[in-house]
């Protein structure tokens, strides 16, 4: 008879004893699980304000007098919708002046800083929609190619205005397929240049805020994580 109460006796401290160990295994991993909550929540938190850079290239539709626009765009985007900015935009040397009017004039250099203003209509998870508006000044320099006034440099001032839209396709969260289509307005020209009208442009896109959340995620936190409850259960 006490032989059979005290097995009874330590099969029920083994059962407490366990038990105990279980539920603080349990506050011990429901901890860490709300600490890796709070890491990415903090990591993947909303920001109003947050910078932006973009590499612009645009080509133009006119076959007879073929253009393309290089850039670098940076500014802030407020709130996810709204961006403001600047570029910087030069004649790339695949662009041409050869229409019969302005083949009298070439082009030596040809660039201008502008403004802009981009709201973002659409933001899904596959697909992006925004709508960017802009308007600059700068200035380009050239050469007279007529008979009669060969070898004088001139220079004169330009205006561009522009707006377009752009569509980003996105297979995956960080990596898409970007394009645009505008028209660009260029006033004040004095028919010594061509390059205003519509045009395009094709590219990537790439998010590397968002490549560095789910590095900083998965790869440190997430990982941390897992070790940590790893250890809760080996003890």
């Amino acid at each position: 008879m006490r032989f059979l109460l005290s097995v009874i006796s330590l099969l029920f401290v083994f059962q407490f004893s366990f038990a105990q160990q279980y539920f603080r295994s349990k506050i011990m991993i429901d901890s860490l699980t709300k600490k890796l909550e709070e890491d990415s929540a903090h990591t993947y938190r909303f920001k109003k304000l947050r910078p932006y850079l973009n590499i612009d290239s645009r080509n133009s539709f006119n076959r007879v007098n073929p253009t393309s626009f290089s850039g670098l765009q940076y500014g802030v985007r407020v709130n996810e919708f709204h961006t403001f900015g600047m570029g910087l935009y030069t004649l790339t040397k695949f662009s041409f002046n050869n229409t019969p009017i302005d083949a009298i004039l070439k082009i030596n250099r040809l660039g201008y800083i502008n403004v802009f203003y981009e709201y973002m209509l659409l933001n899904k998870k596959y697909f992006r929609i925004t709508f960017p508006f802009e308007i600059g000044v700068g200035g380009f320099q050239g050469q007279l190619q007529d008979t009669l006034s060969q070898g004088i440099n001139i220079s004169k001032l330009i205006m561009p205005m522009g707006a377009s839209a752009k569509f980003i396709v996105k297979p995956v969260r960080w990596f898409g397929i970007s394009s645009m289509i505008g028209y660009q307005y260029i006033p004040y020209r004095q028919t010594l240049i061509n390059y205003d009208g519509l045009y395009y442009s094709l590219g990537i896109w790439i998010d590397f805020r968002l490549i560095y959340r789910d590095v900083k995620y998965f790869k440190f936190q997430k990982k941390k994580y897992r070790r940590a409850v790893k250890s809760v259960l080996a003890t």
